[in-house]
Formats: C-alpha cells, sequence, structure tokens
C-alpha cells in the first residue's frame, strides 16, 4: 500500500495552501484514520445497531461513520495536547522549521470545516488506494494485471503503481513540508504574523529521552501483532505511540516563545 505516513499527505497540503480557511490538522489526520483502524480488535470495534462502523477503514461507508468519530478525537489531541506541548521540543531542522507546529493550537474552527476536513482527508486516502490496490470492494480494470516474479512474488501492475505511488507522493509531501516551513507559512496561518522561535527548553534531553522511551515501548508493542500483518503490527505502534504521547503531553510544559 502506499505509505501511511508521507505519501497520503500528498494530496492535502497543497489544499490547506489554497484554501487556508481550511483545518490543515484534521485533513491530515484524515489521511491517516483509515490506516489506523487496521489496530483495532474485534472485541473493541465500535458498533452502531448491531453493525460494526469503526473496523474497515478503507469500507467507505466505515471511514465516514466512525473513522469520522477517531478522527475527532485524534484532532482534538492533537491540536490541544501533543502539538502545543511536545511540537517545541523538536529539532527545527533548518528551513523545514518543525517547531512552527506548536503553534497549530492556536487555531479554531468551526465544527463543520473540521469534519468536512477529516472526510476530505480519508476521502483522498481512499480515492488513492482506489488506483493501487487489488483488495478492496472496487477494482478498477487491469490492476490484477500479471507483470512478472520477484522472488516467488506475483507482481501486478497495483503493485508497481504501490511504489511509484509510495515514492512519488512521498518525495513531494517531503518537498512540501520544506516550503511551507521555508515561507512560515503555519506561523501565518495561525495567526503570528512575525514568526516567533521557540526558545530551546532547557529539559529538552529529558523529555525527548522519555518520548525515545516511549517510542521503544510502542514497537514492543506492534512487533506483537507483526504476525496478524506488517500493517497491524505498524498501526498497533503508531495507536499506542499516540496515546503514549498524550500522556506524556499532559505532564509537559510547553516550550516558552522566545
Amino acid at each position: 500500500m502506499p505509505l501511511t505516513f508521507l505519501a497520503h499527505q500528498a494530496p492535502v497540503l497543497p489544499l490547506k495552501r489554497w484554501r487556508p480557511e481550511l483545518d490543515g490538522t484534521a485533513m491530515v489526520v484524515g489521511t491517516i484514520v483509515p490506516d489506523m483502524a487496521r489496530a483495532v480488535p474485534p472485541r473493541f470495534a465500535l458498533i452502531w445497531d448491531g453493525r460494526p462502523i469503526w473496523w474497515d477503514g478503507h469500507a467507505w461507508g466505515q471511514a465516514l461513520t466512525g473513522g469520522l468519530v477517531v478522527g475527532l478525537l485524534l484532532t482534538w489531541s492533537a491540536r490541544r495536547l501533543v502539538l502545543p506541548r511536545l511540537a517545541g521540543y523538536l529539532p527545527d531542522l533548518g528551513q523545514f522549521h518543525l517547531r512552527d507546529l506548536r503553534l497549530l493550537g492556536r487555531t479554531r474552527h468551526p465544527w463543520w470545516i473540521v469534519v468536512l476536513c477529516l472526510a476530505i482527508g480519508s476521502i483522498t486516502h481512499l480515492l488513492i488506494d482506489l488506483v493501487t490496490h487489488t483488495d478492496r470492494g472496487v477494482v478498477l480494470p487491469g490492476l490484477a494485471v500479471h507483470l512478472f516474479d520477484i522472488a516467488g512474488k506475483d507482481v501486478k501492475v497495483a503493485t508497481v503503481l504501490q511504489v511509484l505511488a509510495s515514492v512519488g507522493l512521498s518525495v513531494f509531501t517531503v518537498w512540501e513540508m520544506y516550503d511551507i516551513g521555508r515561507r512560515r507559512l503555519i506561523s501565518r496561518w495561525s495567526g503570528v504574523e512575525v514568526p516567533v522561535p521557540a526558545l530551546t527548553p532547557s529539559n529538552r534531553f529529558a523529555v525527548r529521552a522519555v518520548v525515545v522511551v516511549a517510542a521503544g515501548f510502542s514497537g514492543l508493542v506492534g512487533l506483537t501483532r507483526v504476525s496478524i500483518t506488517p500493517a497491524v503490527g505498524l498501526m498497533t505502534s503508531v495507536v499506542v505511540g499516540w496515546v503514549a504521547l498524550c500522556v506524556i503531553a499532559a505532564f509537559v510544559r510547553p516550550a516558552s516563545d522566545a
């Protein structure tokens, strides 16, 4: 599949630049949510009227019902907790200006804009998967055509498209992140006309060490589910890791602005 992180964000970053009034955080979260459903064990699936609404994140009905509920929780925790409190501890990475992410907590959007942007992100994810997968409800003509074998594995048109999409879209996303950082657009979108750098926190090493430990723990938890599929293991690590970041953020003071 195209990479959950970097590749699937490629369509929404230009949308945010085109229409700054859109909720960029929600759109990015929306691009991730469909794959996060892989981490949900059956007993934790969201059920409504006897039917699952959050089990198969790539089913359109579930992505736009239970997926939106999960997306709202993730968007809220990102904007109100994790980014304002922890992004200031990131390395700034030169022109990328990653620490500007701490300013996203200043933005406020109407609830319907947040929901709309989550839906936009999820829809772009499903559309990309539609043209790169043969295991979805609808398979486009030609995707299942056999091309050749590698190490005994069947390589189809869809397989090649997945690789090309992963690489090409990821490169595009990194460029967009660089250009957004170089132009300090996050500061502008957050109402800060003159970008203010975050001070380097004195406790940055301690906070980073705790985050690294949490990441290691999340990875170990994910390894326990890799036997199901690698994607399930990865998404399990992501979910556990995000919960860990929320807990850490609750006990960390935001990095002050200069």
